[in-house]
C-alpha cells in the first residue's frame, strides 16, 4: 500500500505534460524569428530594386553576375538570390498618387517611384517538410524620388503595380 501512495515519479509526469507546450513556444519563437529576417530581407532588397529604379531607371536592361537582365522583376529576383535572400513571388514598380499628380505610368524627375516585394514564408518548417504546413506571403516595398526622366514606356520598370 505504500508504494502505491507514494510520489516518487510525479515530476516526470508533470513535466511530460508540460514538454510539449514549452516546445511549442520555442518553435513559435524560433519561427517568428526567421518570419521577421525574412521580412527584413525583403525590405533590404526593395531598398535596392528602388535606388536602382530611380537611379538608373533609364536603362533598358541591368546586369546581375554574368546574366543581363531585361526587367526589374527578373533583376531584383537574381540580386536577391546572390546576396542570399528569399525567393520572391512578386515584384513591381508603381508612381505614387500625390495630391498633385495622379499615378501614370510615366515617371518624371522627382516623382516618387515605389517598388514592392513579395515572397512566400512557410511555418513550422520543421512539420512543413513532412506535411506541406501553412504559408503566408511577407510583403515589403520601398519608396525614392526618380532622379531621371523617362519619355515612353521603359520595359525594365515592369510589371507596374495595379
Amino acid at each position: 500500500m505504500r508504494k502505491v501512495r507514494a510520489e516518487n515519479g510525479q515530476a516526470l509526469v508533470e513535466f511530460a505534460f508540460v514538454l510539449p507546450l514549452l516546445l511549442l513556444f520555442l518553435f513559435a519563437i524560433i519561427d517568428f524569428g526567421i518570419a521577421l529576417n525574412q521580412q527584413n530581407a525583403d525590405t533590404n532588397i526593395a531598398n535596392i530594386a528602388v535606388r536602382d529604379a530611380a537611379v538608373i531607371g533609364t536603362t533598358t536592361s541591368q546586369t546581375c553576375g554574368s546574366t543581363t537582365e531585361t526587367t526589374l522583376g527578373a533583376w531584383v529576383q537574381c540580386e536577391s538570390t546572390s546576396i542570399g535572400g528569399p525567393a520572391l513571388t512578386s515584384v513591381c514598380v508603381g508612381d505614387i498618387a500625390t495630391s498633385t499628380s495622379p499615378a501614370s505610368g510615366t515617371y518624371t524627375s522627382g516623382d516618387p517611384i515605389e517598388v514592392k516585394v513579395t515572397s512566400s514564408f512557410s511555418w513550422l518548417k520543421i512539420v512543413s517538410q513532412a506535411s506541406g504546413g501553412p504559408s503566408s506571403s511577407i510583403a515589403s516595398s520601398a519608396t525614392m524620388r526618380m532622379e531621371g526622366s523617362l519619355t515612353g514606356t521603359n520595359p525594365f520598370l515592369s510589371p507596374t503595380c495595379t
